[in-house]
């Protein structure tokens, strides 16, 4: 009610003209893809690689502390809480 038609048809214009934009440059990429080479790692995708391995080797050299209680060895049997609870009975 408030807003003019012609803005409403420049924004549908111009969303058409994205989608078509769109759809040319992929068709283009399907049809050249033998021609894409991958771009070397700028500094930051570099320093984000090395901490994402500093994270990945951590955990893997942690021992299993993130482990469930029910699953750890260093807790006895009889101390394990259980994993679930158990559904009570309706009233």
């Amino acid at each position: 009610m408030y807003e003019h038609p012609y803005l409403a048809y420049t924004v549908t214009e111009y969303e058409q003209e994205r989608i078509q934009r769109a759809a040319e440059r992929r068709r283009f990429l399907a049809e050249h893809a033998d021609q894409i080479v991958p771009r070397a790692a700028g500094p930051f995708q570099r320093a984000g690689q090395r901490m994402l391995r500093a994270i990945i080797g951590a955990r893997a050299a942690a021992p299993d502390a993130a482990a469930p209680a029910d699953r750890r060895a260093d807790v006895p049997a009889d101390r394990q809480a259980a994993g679930r609870c158990e559904p009570v009975a309706a009233r």
